[in-house]
């Protein structure tokens, strides 16, 4: 329990933005676990759950549980992909219909050139089906190009509140200077699959949306019994790292699954994915000690590509391309940097209804998969003819 006594032992920092900075590091390692915050931070809960309310929820920040993908045996494939002229019109609800059916969890429009940039958490043992499967939407002319790009592991970077001001809610940052970081994620390595089952996967999405869940929200919104819930959130999600961290959602970007609509923060951010092909072990690690410094690095995933989102504040546009050419110049060859409609985007959670519980394994129906959207093409030229 926070006294008087253990607060004054640890004062705060003088500044409000100084203590919502160290407010959100904690968020991104705990969650909004407002009583194990004040308890790392020697202050009253009270404090920090104003603090939270005040500068994070009521300024539009969501925070959401970041997925370790790897270990529920997901894979990343990033899809560059441009739809038939009678597709267009509808490409929004065919990529969201693809959450549900074969495993996207995001997609974005690039400016000028109109195509898509598709992600999938695929299970490992279903990517050369899902590759099939696209592959066969491309022969029966859904798309007018197609390029499938496989990944190793994909990492969600935590804010950098460091470099924010939460009172103006402004970014401060040095290009000139050689920014501190401790580059830990250079030693990220993907993690082996652990063991989960229908009810974690619940949980997970359901904190994907919202962190700020009770397990007794979610427990009625899912009918599940409470105490069946705690349990797999304390012995499955928790223990076994199912859930690495938080995301601060600090660029504004998230689909609200209860009016069933994207949500931006217009004009704030320039939106920009780079991509860099057949990367030796050496270029990545250049790479990502070059991108590393930013404090607007959204994620990145590598393996034998490299890719990277990056949301640059509208005032740091023109360094932020300067630095992106710096960083490329050696694998300047094979990189391609692809500019972002942010109202042309929308990110999902991960698919969990395509795990099958009985059998406890994940499935893919590639046969049912494409009847699927064979009925659909054909609805589509009925209506387009």
């Amino acid at each position: 329990m926070t006294t008087a006594k253990s607060e004054a032992a640890h004062p705060e920092p003088a500044s409000v933005n100084a203590r919502t900075i160290q407010l959100v590091k904690l968020l991104t390692e705990v969650g909004p676990d407002v009583p194990e915050i004040s308890r790392r931070l020697g202050q009253f809960k009270e404090s920090v759950r104003y603090r939270y309310k005040e500068k994070i929820l009521n300024k539009g920040f969501a925070v959401q549980a970041t997925v370790d993908h790897e270990k529920l045996g997901l894979r990343r494939v990033i899809v560059v992909l441009d739809f038939a002229e009678q597709y267009k019109k509808f490409s929004q609800s065919i990529l969201a219909s693809m959450n549900e059916l074969c495993f996207l969890v995001s997609f974005s429009r690039t400016m000028p050139g109109g195509y898509y940039i598709a992600n999938f958490s695929a299970p490992q043992e279903f990517v050369g089906e899902l590759k099939l499967f696209l592959t066969a939407m491309k022969e029966r002319g859904m798309f007018s190009r197609l390029d499938v790009v496989e990944f190793d592991w994909i990492r969600v970077v935590p804010m950098r509140s460091e470099f924010y001001d939460f009172d103006t809610g402004r970014w401060d940052f040095d290009w000139t200077a050689n920014a501190t970081s401790d580059f830990g994620s250079a030693h990220y390595m993907p993690s082996s699959p652990a063991k989960f089952d229908y009810v974690d996967l619940l949980l997970i999405k359901e904190l994907q949306m919202d962190a700020n869940k009770s397990l007794k929200e979610i427990s009625d919104k899912l009918d599940v019994n409470y105490k069946k819930l705690a349990w797999h959130y304390t012995t499955h999600v928790m223990a076994r790292r199912l859930i690495v961290g938080y995301r601060v959602n600090w660029m504004g970007t998230r689909y609200d699954y209860a009016v069933e609509k994207v949500l931006h923060r217009q004009h704030k951010y320039f939106a920009v994915t780079m991509m860099v092909r057949g990367v030796t072990e050496y270029e990545t690690m250049s790479l990502r000690q070059a991108v590393d410094r930013l404090p607007f690095l959204w994620s990145e995933a590598a393996g034998v590509n490299y890719f990277c989102e990056f949301a640059f504040p509208v005032d740091f546009v023109v360094e932020g391309l300067q630095f992106l050419t710096r960083a490329v110049s050696a694998v300047k060859d094979r990189t391609e940097v692809y500019a972002i409609d942010q109202s042309d985007a929308a990110a999902f959670t991960i698919s969990y209804n395509k795990f099958n519980q009985g059998r406890k394994r994940w499935e893919f129906n590639l046969a049912n998969l494409i009847n699927r959207f064979d009925a659909l093409i054909l609805e589509i030229k009925k209506e387009t003819s």
